[in-house]
């Protein structure tokens, strides 16, 4: 059976001007107050819930962008990059309930995050407008023109104009950039580098083929 529509009951605040959902789910407000419910991690925040199903505000604040995938999280806000919830490491699981802090090169304005069994990743979009990609890299997903796991923020190459924005799958990345073009990098299973060509994978960023 169907069922029908339930409102979520949020506490009174500025309007709502993003909702990103995985096994938990958020809102960032127009003020960039960040709030979430949902299983714990990737709740972001202390709860003696689990999951938690009322909404609670997490403690970044002034959230410029907030990516989610299954169980992992992560946002930008004032430049700096911020992730958590579950990571996979040689030892096995990692948690990380609360939101740490994303080393990188330069202020970030953009990060979007990935994962699939084991395979987890994440790319950003910097200020200049360079892509750095971390984690898994055996399709060359991380764009660096190698096939290594990327341990820390490696800086993507080839990509032709500054990006506003990055999109990641476990297994390829796609970039829109500033001219309005958009460059992907990676697995090429399916035809997801919009190349024209099928099972054809590319360690560097490809330009996709719009009509």
């Amino acid at each position: 059976a169907r069922l029908p529509p339930t409102e979520v009951v949020m506490p009174s605040g500025a309007p709502i001007r993003n909702v990103t959902v995985g096994e938990a789910a958020f809102v960032v407000r127009a003020d960039g107050t960040t709030w979430s419910w949902g299983k714990n991690p990737p709740l972001g925040r202390v709860s003696s819930l689990s999951p938690d199903p009322l909404p609670s505000e997490i403690s970044i604040r002034h959230v410029t962008s907030l990516d989610v995938a299954v169980g992992r999280a992560c946002a930008t806000l004032a430049g700096s990059g911020y992730c958590w919830g579950r990571t996979w490491t040689f030892d096995g699981q990692l948690d990380h309930a609360l939101p740490r802090l994303v080393v990188a090169p330069e202020p970030l304005v953009h990060i979007a995050t990935s994962m699939l069994a084991r395979e987890y990743r994440w790319c950003a979009v910097g200020a200049s407008g360079d892509v750095y990609c971390w984690g898994s890299n055996a399709i060359g997903q991380a764009g660096d023109g190698t096939k290594e796991h990327a341990y820390y923020t490696v800086r993507v190459k080839g990509l032709p104009a500054p990006a506003a924005q990055v999109k990641t799958t476990p297994t390829s990345t796609c970039a829109l950039l500033t001219t309005g073009k958009v460059y992907c990098w990676g697995s090429n299973a399916y035809g997801q580098l919009g190349s024209g060509m099928f099972k054809v994978p590319s360690l560097v960023p490809q330009e996709v083929v719009l009509p």
